[in-house]
């Protein structure tokens, strides 16, 4: 599906694109793929903004050693991207050690620049045999 130039492969180069920078702690690409008024859910219930998680990255205080997807889907629909990936967190948050698989789901806006997040959610997720 084709909608304003956008389409499935493009939303599945947009959440691999992010999961790397996760990883990398790449700040600009990041930026550039939050929408200015994102919200998250974390598995908690807590919800943060741009401005919360940017500092949890630009502090560290959030950091990865792996991401490794373990299950994907995508959808558009009415033009709205849509990403759902089980994934395989190890790093940091804070003081503590990360070791566990969530699941994120992910709302992507088409913009000028290509998807951008504007709502996501993670929760914890049971690894998921594709085989």
């Amino acid at each position: 599906m084709d909608i304003n130039g956008l389409s499935d492969s493009s939303l599945h180069e947009a959440e691999t694109r992010f999961q790397q920078a996760l990883l990398a702690n790449d700040i600009a690409a990041l930026d550039r793929m939050l929408h200015a008024d994102v919200r998250f859910t974390g598995p908690d219930g807590s919800t943060i903004d741009k401005a919360a998680d940017m500092a949890s990255h630009r502090s560290q205080a959030f950091t990865l050693t792996a991401v490794d997807e373990l299950h994907r889907e995508v959808q558009i629909i009415d033009g709205v991207g849509i990403t759902r990936a089980t994934l395989h967190l190890v790093g940091a948050a804070g003081e503590h050690e990360l070791d566990m698989v969530l699941a994120y789901t992910r709302t992507w806006l088409p913009s000028e620049d290509g998807w951008r997040i504007i709502a996501a959610h993670g929760g914890i997720g049971a690894a998921i045999d594709t085989a």
